[in-house]
């Protein structure tokens, strides 16, 4: 798969089958499977375990409902095709909150999906996306470090003396709220291991956020792409023969034939009255 030899309609159209979009998937189905796991399970884990896992379960479902809604909305050759043929009612029921064990299935199409570009393919998506294979590296390094420190946090602090972390929703609210470095000050970890925690997650969110407000420079910053063309006044946009180049070329061309044509006319004008 050539993927530099796409032109941009193609590339857009390729945007769910990126290498760094299903890896994101593959990250966020893996954890919803192990939280419903963990969630079955009837073990007595001493800590508000349960709750995290809980509170976490509807930002993993609306996540893999958003990619559903996104792969209906581009399936092709048609909508139905996709979910009669292509598997998407695995899709739409997996992304369900009961529907967990069919999100086997998602992990098994993404997975798929995934290992058909190649190892060297992989890369060179990456290569040549970086500020898109960044942002979903992003996403998906935040939903690991969201729950992974929340249940750090929540191992250190509950039932600690005087903590003020117990449960699993503040553990989550915690771990949001370090992650993007607001800091409130209404939760804070008391134990040193909570507090080593909290300074990777903070130094972990600074990088995150970093990152992704270097994406969305990138993204506002780009230059237009080479089929993105400003058309002049009375030129006609469907003809053939009009000139490719970019929009700043043409414009500058325009100007400099009209500046020649004001000269001309000053030129002859003179002429006229010399004479």
């Amino acid at each position: 798969m050539k993927i530099d030899s796409l032109t941009p309609e193609q590339a857009q159209s390729e945007l769910l089958r990126a290498p760094g979009y299903e890896l994101f998937i593959i990250v966020v189905t893996v954890v919803s499977l192990i939280n419903w796991v963990i969630l079955i399970l009837p073990i007595q884990y001493g800590l508000d375990i349960h709750g995290l896992l809980v509170f976490m379960e509807p930002i993993l479902t609306a996540i893999l409902l958003i990619d559903f809604g996104i792969r209906l909305r581009r399936a092709r050759p048609h909508r139905w095709y996709y979910m009669n043929h292509d598997g998407g009612w695995f899709d739409f029921l997996g992304s369900l909150p009961y529907g967990h064990l069919l999100r086997l299935f998602r992990l098994w199409r993404a997975s798929e999906a995934f290992q058909q570009y190649g190892t060297k393919n992989v890369i060179r998506w990456f290569v040549l996306n970086r500020a898109k294979g960044t942002l979903f590296l992003v996403f998906s390094l935040l939903i690991i470090v969201l729950e992974g420190g929340g249940l750090l946090v929540l191992h250190f602090e509950a039932g600690a003396p005087g903590s003020n972390i117990e449960t699993g929703g503040e553990a989550l609210w915690w771990g949001v709220v370090t992650i993007t470095t607001v800091g409130y000050g209404d939760l804070y970890p008391v134990t040193a291991g909570g507090q080593v925690t909290a300074t990777i997650m903070i130094f972990a969110g600074v990088a995150l956020v970093g990152i992704f407000t270097a994406w969305a420079a990138s993204v506002f910053m780009a230059p237009p792409p080479p089929g993105a063309q400003l058309v002049p006044p009375g030129a006609d946009p469907a003809d053939p023969k009009r000139d490719a180049r970019n929009a700043p070329e043409r414009l500058l061309d325009d100007m400099r034939s009209r500046i020649d044509e004001l000269e001309q006319a000053l030129r002859e004008d003179r002429g006229a009255k010399n004479s």
